[in-house]
């Protein structure tokens, strides 16, 4: 399963969370700390929401491993944000390693990203794209799972750019039961690690979900507080009640516990425009 970034607050350089850090994003991407198997070398991308008057982001993907990419290196040291997603890609057994296949996803104003995999999806895929609308089905490029759900999140709501943080939320614990229940209906009876991430460039919402009762979703931790950035490679999270900032990460990206809460099973966080930040359960009943 991948690893991902997902960050909103203090405008920063990329590679002051996405590089710099001890156990960076590039870091996990080698040696990931929080899983089996330690390598995420099947692609990375980036995609970020610009300082100046520009509502939609830019991406960048690539199918390179994210530790000998020269070109990242040299996007994240010179492109600020505000708000950002990174990822880097462990591709599912049977799917390509292709551009297509890259995460985040894109559109308009909104970025998108997935950790974990909906197993037997070739049992089930037919069953999303024959839901999805054709403004959404037509979207769809490369063939993931995650893909298909970025889709489905899109048709949820609409296509809507104006949404609050609660609608953003709501429509992703719909997508959620969604894809559940046409599991269900398939006879898909396995496992689903469903790690969602969305963003409008405003508000933030993640979700640390499994619907397997035996097992455990994958990992998932967020820090938030007022940003230090040092000479040194690792940052601080201070508690603070304004200058906050938000980061949602597959591992913590810091030496300093501290800094990070572990997500609870089957729960959420969520990223209002002000950078407040809480946790709660997904109130979807998982199935098997």
């Amino acid at each position: 399963m991948c690893r991902f970034i997902a960050y909103k607050g203090a405008e920063v350089t990329l590679n002051d969370i996405v590089i710099s850090p001890t156990n960076s994003l590039v870091e996990q991407s080698k040696d990931a700390k929080k899983r089996k198997k330690p390598l995420n070398g099947d692609g990375f991308g980036l995609s970020w929401y610009p300082t100046h008057d520009d509502p939609f982001p830019a991406r960048f993907v690539s199918i390179e491993p994210a530790w000998s990419n020269q070109n990242l290196q040299q996007i994240a040291s010179k492109v600020r944000s505000q708000c950002f997603f990174a990822h880097v890609r462990d591709a599912s057994v049977g799917m390509p390693v292709s551009q297509a296949n890259c995460h985040p996803f894109n559109f308009q104003k909104y970025t998108f990203m997935h950790n974990g995999r909906l197993d037997q999806f070739v049992k089930f895929r037919r069953s999303i794209l024959n839901q999805l609308s054709n403004k959404a089905f037509d979207l769809v490029k490369g063939n993931t799972d995650s893909e298909c759900i970025f889709a489905l999140f899109l048709d949820t709501i609409e296509f809507a750019d104006n949404l609050t943080t609660d609608d953003i939320k709501h429509a992703l614990y719909l997508v959620i039961k969604k894809i559940i229940d046409i599991r269900v209906a398939t006879e898909a009876n396995t496992n689903a690690f469903i790690n969602l991430a969305v963003s409008d460039g405003t508000s933030l919402v993640a979700t640390r979900y499994a619907t397997d009762r035996n097992s455990q979703p994958a990992s998932l931790f967020y820090g938030v507080g007022a940003l230090e950035l040092t000479s040194e490679k690792d940052f601080s999270l201070h508690g603070a009640n304004t200058n906050k900032t938000a980061i949602i990460s597959s591992e913590p990206l810091t030496e300093e516990d501290t800094d990070w809460v572990k997500v609870e099973r089957n729960h959420s966080v969520v990223v209002d425009k002000d950078n407040n930040v809480y946790s709660e359960r997904v109130p979807v009943d998982y199935q098997t």
